[in-house]
């Protein structure tokens, strides 16, 4: 039984996926080109270090709570906190891998390339509607860029129309709760983390800086 069968047979004997909430089953069985395309569509979002991305390169304890949402997100957002490389982005990717190549539809987009694309006249027309609409969108790196009010009004924005829909957000940033709350205001944050979200704290040293073999 591979990692995510394991931690749907968990989920289900504790009770916590209840039989109208929304699941993968309905994406099991797209036809053959829309599959190609939706996966095709998210590798070329990917980054090349991120391109293979697993939920097994982590301890078991975070493996299973990103294997859990995995399966069933429920409309719950997932967000990643912590310092600068513990692995964040490489989390949020494996996190959402398995319902990509069931053909869910999914981006990646770091935060300041999502708000280049959001500008008026920028080089993706139509953009935000776009991401209010994608099935999940993971929104790496939030808080890093400094906050103007045009960035706050346009991040809740796609935050609150992706709440109302009830779309995973998935988010990685590297302040803490208290900071990211104040960066992106109470009212964005608040639909973030609210109704149910799931929240991770990534600790360690930083994985860029670490020799390679030492890991």
């Amino acid at each position: 039984m591979n990692r995510i069968e394991a931690a749907r047979a968990a989920a289900e004997r504790a009770g916590r996926i209840v039989d109208e909430a929304p699941s993968l089953e309905p994406y099991r069985e797209p036809g053959f080109d829309e599959l190609a395309e939706v996966r095709g569509r998210w590798q070329d979002d990917l980054p090349s270090r991120l391109r293979w991305a697993s939920t097994s390169d982590f301890t078991p304890k975070v493996a299973d709570v990103l294997d859990e949402w995995a399966i069933n997100p429920r409309g719950r957002n997932l967000v990643l906190f912590g310092p600068v490389g513990v692995g964040k982005s490489h989390a949020a990717v494996a996190a959402c891998r398995h319902g990509a190549d069931l053909g869910i539809e999914t981006e990646f987009l770091p935060a300041v390339e999502m708000f280049e694309l959001l500008r008026p006249n920028g080089p993706r027309p139509g953009a935000l509607w776009e991401l209010m609409h994608v099935e999940r969108l993971i929104l790496d790196d939030i808080g890093a860029d400094r906050a103007t009010d045009w960035s706050i009004d346009r991040l809740y924005a796609l935050i609150n129309r992706r709440w109302l829909e009830e779309l995973p957000t998935i988010v990685t940033t590297n302040l803490d709760p208290g900071d990211l709350e104040v960066n992106i205001r109470a009212d964005t944050y608040s639909r973030l983390v609210g109704s149910g979200a799931v929240t991770i704290r990534l600790s360690g040293d930083d994985r860029r800086r670490t020799p390679r073999g030492t890991r």
